[in-house]
């Protein structure tokens, strides 16, 4: 079970990679996923741009729209919130081989200065 692990990435390591590429959430096996696993009305409120919504608890959906080697990061509000740590693991134990919490969240990305986009942003 110890392959079945998932690293964290923090803010400038995730803005790094946006600035390299963007996230192309919708290739099965190409480049990176950037999801949000808040439910849907908090993705709809406020969001890192070129992210898509599938809320914890639904991890079922990733195993439909990607490759077990897919590069996904997953992110949720904030260190306290405890959603993308827990999609993280659960998509380790499906078998997702390269996935990263960026577990700071919405909170670290906005004092940072970094863009957000939805309703409230």
């Amino acid at each position: 079970m110890a392959e079945n692990r998932f690293t964290t990435i923090d803010g400038e390591q995730l803005s790094q990679k946006l600035m390299q590429r963007a996230p192309d959430n919708s290739d099965r096996r190409q480049g990176f996923a950037l999801v949000n696993v808040l439910d849907e009305a908090q993705f709809e409120r406020a969001h890192i741009p070129g992210s898509i919504n599938i809320p914890q608890g639904q991890e079922q959906a990733f195993d439909q729209r990607f490759d077990k080697e897919k590069e996904i990061v997953v992110y949720c509000a904030s260190p306290k919130c405890e959603a993308s740590e827990k999609a993280a693991e659960a998509l380790a134990q499906r078998g997702f081989r390269h996935v990263q919490d960026y577990a700071e969240g919405l909170t670290d990305w906005r004092q940072a200065g970094r863009p957000i986009t939805g309703t409230a942003a």
